[in-house]
């Protein structure tokens, strides 16, 4: 008796036309135009802490995740890094530079192995100029990384547990998966991560979290950090 396929068994393109069906980006635009897409794209792998691209790379191309999971994330003048974003396999990586031409806005690292399907510029205009559904979602896609970018902005100027709290909300709504008791957060990301992203130090994004399990809201179970509690997060969240 044959068995299914396993996902990293799967044509790459088969798995990013899934992909891009089910996503909010390009699911609605006619089968059509999401074949034509995926007929011109390339595979491309990336071992865990490679960079798929650089804040300045010529923005040649725009590329689809099709499994791990990956940071996006700036350098200051002062060489700390802020994490602005983290992705996982449905994700767009590249909007921005793809639809201008110019260069690229900024870096994206593996948190894991990683494979993604690239498409070119080249062959990708082309297509988003035929069809105004696709050119649409591209634009609703960047409109809400834009609008989750100022939300991150404005939480800077909030408590640490308010900040913490809110984040984890959002990453187990957008990233959760079921563990024993809770939910943890399907990401390969570091407490200097989270940290990195919020603008805070790596201690004290422990030291945070330490209150939070006393509360009986989390647990870190090895690298994993498991909310045990989401309400009582969002009631944290929403309490300044």
């Amino acid at each position: 008796m044959a068995t299914a396929p396993q996902p990293g068994n799967v044509d790459p393109r088969a798995r990013a036309r899934a992909l891009m069906k089910a996503s909010s980006t390009f699911g609605a635009c006619p089968d059509a135009t999401i074949d034509e897409i995926v007929r011109r794209a390339q595979l491309q792998k990336f071992a865990k802490g490679e960079s798929l691209c650089h804040q300045g790379d010529p923005g040649d191309s725009l590329m689809i995740v099709l499994s791990g999971s990956l940071k996006v994330t700036n350098i200051t003048a002062d060489a700390k890094e802020v994490v602005l974003d983290f992705l996982k396999a449905g994700a767009l990586i590249g909007e921005i530079a793809a639809l201008d031409g110019r260069e690229r806005t900024a870096n994206v690292v593996a948190l894991e192995p990683t494979e993604t399907v690239v498409i070119f510029r080249r062959d990708l205009m082309p297509v988003l100029r035929q069809s105004n559904e696709a050119m649409f979602a591209l634009l609703e896609g960047l409109c809400a990384r834009i609008r989750a970018t100022n939300a991150l902005v404005e939480s800077f100027s909030r408590g640490t547990d308010v900040r913490v709290a809110a984040c984890l909300v959002r990453l187990i709504e957008e990233h959760g998966q079921d563990a024993q008791g809770g939910k943890t957060i399907d990401l390969k990301l570091t407490q200097r991560d989270l940290g990195s992203h919020l603008g805070l130090t790596r201690e004290t994004v422990s030291r945070t979290l330490s209150d939070f399990r006393d509360q009986g809201l989390v647990e870190v179970r090895g690298t994993s950090i498991v909310v045990l509690d989401v309400d009582g997060l969002r009631d944290i969240a929403e309490g300044e």
